[in-house]
């Protein structure tokens, strides 16, 4: 479980922690993360793409992410696998919104947003 100083989140679970951020990719590779702590980020390889925690939780509780930006064609992000306990983990696929296939691909001008609400605590 994660050991940071988080600041109190009121929730009904106990011990919720927010992760979010904001990465800029060109050509499926991550030129940045312009917003953000506590994560890195994978390249999009073949539309999919691996945001590991810095930190191990108990439980993933809520996760969403979408694609932002000016001009190309418009994406939809799934979240396709978690293993916050162990290896750390949010699996991403990038899918083209026109036909609902896999693209591996992202415009200069466009970035990921995501979120995480996690549980840091195995208390009930």
């Amino acid at each position: 479980m994660a050991n940071r100083d988080f600041k109190p989140v009121k929730a009904l679970e106990r011990e919720v922690v927010i992760i979010g951020g904001r990465i800029a990719f060109t050509d499926a590779a991550v030129t940045g993360i312009s917003e953000g702590a506590g994560f890195t980020c994978s390249d999009i390889s073949s539309g999919v793409f691996t945001i590991t925690l810095t930190d191990k939780y108990s439980d993933l509780l809520y996760c969403d992410a979408h694609v932002v930006g000016a001009g190309g064609p418009e994406r939809y992000i799934e979240c396709t696998a978690h293993d916050v306990s162990s290896a750390k983990t949010l699996s991403f696929v990038c899918n083209d919104q026109t036909d609902d296939a896999v693209t591996g691909d992202s415009d200069q001008d466009q970035e990921i947003q995501f979120v995480a609400f996690l549980k840091n605590s195995s208390l009930t």
